[in-house]
């Protein structure tokens, strides 16, 4: 019953955007450090990637400098959901400013997360830098994404955003997810 309230959970909370065929969704293609794949393409963390001091602390995540990038959002708000402990930086107005969230999920199978939303429409497993990232959205990549990043066989951070309406212009949703979630790697690696 876990397994299966945690594929339903999976397929719509981690709702992110790239497309099915490689290279980010609505742009060309992939840039020079990375790969793109339909297969999985890490077996484990061979990065050197740790969640340790954030599997409590989630919103300790992200650096405060990192968050001012955000935009206007309110202080991070931590909690738990099915896939681990969570944090949350809303947008002070649901019009004007995006929402994040990040989630740093321990002891679940990463290939079942990412089999969960490989049949999302849009889907994207690549390596940047030794890391993989698995983005993904249920329905266009327009409203939200969601990338999921594979710190070894059972450890991940899923990285979710909600983009306001007046920030799509200038914020896809799918290259966003990508940059919060490379700024998660850089204090992974911390």
């Amino acid at each position: 019953m876990t397994a299966l309230l945690t594929a339903v959970l999976a397929a719509g909370v981690l709702a992110g955007c790239s497309e099915k065929t490689g290279g980010n969704a609505g742009t060309g293609a992939p840039t020079s450090g990375e790969q793109t794949s339909s297969a999985p393409t890490s077996t484990g963390s061979s990065s050197g990637l740790s969640i340790a001091k954030f599997a409590d602390k989630p919103c300790d995540i992200l650096t405060a400098a990192q968050v001012a990038t955000l935009g206007t959002v309110a202080a991070g708000k931590s909690g738990t959901n099915i896939l681990g402990a969570e944090c949350e930086w809303k947008g002070q107005d649901v019009i004007k400013n995006s929402t994040y969230s990040v989630t740093v999920t321990e002891d679940k199978d990463v290939e079942e997360m990412v089999a969960n939303v490989k049949s999302n429409p849009i889907f994207q497993d690549k390596q940047s830098n030794g890391v993989r990232l698995v983005t993904n959205d249920g329905s266009d990549g327009t409203l939200h994404c969601s990338t999921i990043i594979g710190v070894s066989k059972t450890d991940s951070v899923t990285v979710y955003v909600a983009i306001a309406a007046d920030e799509r212009p200038a914020k896809p949703a799918c290259p966003e997810s990508e940059k919060v979630a490379a700024m998660v790697i850089e204090n992974l690696r911390g």
